[in-house]
């Protein structure tokens, strides 16, 4: 299927520094909505990028809810991005100020392991809420047909979660020795995991910008 640079669907990404990867860029823009392809141009000579990529996402609303998240809101290596919508006329799509959908920043989310049976998701939240604010409550769930509990806790930002990771990995909580880490990507690579270098910078920016309250 060939790549579309005018399909409604498709936004077109500027003022990108050419130290990003492509890889980055993904990592980037799934965070909000699910990517179908990039075209992300390199100097036929040089092989540098040349600032700009064209995005590709499944369907018009989600490209018209990245260009609203994203536009002039995120920088990288100090520069802004600049995001609209590729259309067949002058100018960028009207956005719908009324979009009911969750949005999908990138806050840090760590999954925790070997919970003890009495603690709760209120108990949960009083534990890791020591470290910084949360974004929603602890959800609690069990693996291994039941007999391993787990949880996922939501940060607002990186340090915080860094910190619990930092106190609380391998302590004893109510006699049971927990794990904590960051959390796979639900809608990324199977093997990556929240927090690297691009979760962090779009984090910082959202953090600025107040898109997490």
């Amino acid at each position: 299927m060939n790549f579309s640079t005018d399909s409604d669907s498709t936004v077109y990404v500027g003022n990108i520094d050419p130290r990003i990867t492509k890889d980055q860029l993904y990592e980037l823009f799934i965070q909000i909505n699910p990517v179908l392809r990039i075209k992300y141009p390199k100097d036929k000579v040089l092989q540098t990028y040349q600032g700009y990529a064209f995005i590709e996402f499944y369907n018009k609303e989600d490209a018209e809810y990245v260009i609203q998240i994203m536009n002039n809101t995120v920088k990288l290596y100090d520069r802004l991005i600049k995001v609209r919508q590729v259309t067949n006329s002058v100018g960028t799509a009207n956005l719908s100020s009324n979009n009911s959908k969750d949005i999908a920043l990138p806050i840090a989310k760590l999954f925790v392991k070997n919970l003890a049976d009495s603690i709760d998701i209120d108990q949960l939240a009083k534990i890791f809420g020591k470290f910084g604010k949360t974004i929603s409550k602890p959800e609690i769930f069990h693996l291994s047909n039941g007999k391993l509990k787990c949880a996922c806790v939501y940060f607002e930002d990186f340090e915080k979660a860094d910190l619990a990771i930092k106190s609380l990995n391998n302590q004893l909580v109510a006699n049971s020795r927990i794990t904590i880490d960051y959390a796979f990507k639900e809608n990324g690579k199977a093997s990556t995991k929240y927090g690297n270098e691009v979760d962090r910078l779009l984090n910082k920016e959202a953090l600025k910008h107040g898109m997490l309250k």
